[in-house]
C-alpha cells in the first residue's frame, strides 16, 4: 500500500459508504466519501485523491459512468455496480478509461487487493 493514499469513496447508500470506509480505512488508507458525483467533483478537485471508488447508479442510472468518462483520465477510478456483470457485456472494460469494474457486493479483501493494484499501477 502507498503510505498516506487517499480514497474517495462514492455512493448514494450510506450503508455501504459507510462500510467500504471502514474497510478501506482499517487497510491505513486516507479516507474521503461523498454521496453522488456533484459532491465528489468537488471533493476530488479539492483534495485531488490518489483513487476514486464510485458507484455506477447513484442520481442518475449512469452518474458512475458519466464521471468516469469526464475525469477518470485526472483520477485513477474503480466502479462499483450491483449490474457490474451486465455493464461489463454492454460496456468493454477496455474502453472505459477506470482501473476495474467490481461487482456488489465484494468481499472486504478483494476490494483491498483491488484498491492496493489500482494505486500502485
Amino acid at each position: 500500500m502507498s503510505d498516506n493514499a487517499t480514497v474517495l469513496i462514492v455512493d448514494d447508500d450510506p450503508d455501504l459508504l459507510q462500510t467500504y470506509e471502514l474497510v478501506v480505512g482499517a487497510a491505513g488508507y486516507r479516507v474521503l466519501t461523498a454521496p453522488d458525483s456533484v459532491q465528489a467533483e468537488a471533493i476530488a478537485k479539492a483534495e485531488q485523491p490518489d483513487l476514486i471508488l464510485m458507484d455506477v447508479v447513484m442520481e442518475e442510472v449512469d452518474a458512475g459512468l458519466v464521471f468516469a468518462e469526464r475525469f477518470a483520465a485526472t483520477y485513477p477510478m474503480i466502479l462499483l455496480s450491483s449490474i457490474a456483470d451486465a455493464s461489463v457485456k454492454v460496456f468493454d472494460i477496455h474502453e472505459l478509461p477506470v482501473k476495474a469494474i467490481l461487482q456488489k457486493p465484494i468481499e472486504p479483501q478483494a476490494l483491498r487487493n483491488a484498491i492496493r493494484t489500482a494505486i500502485e499501477a
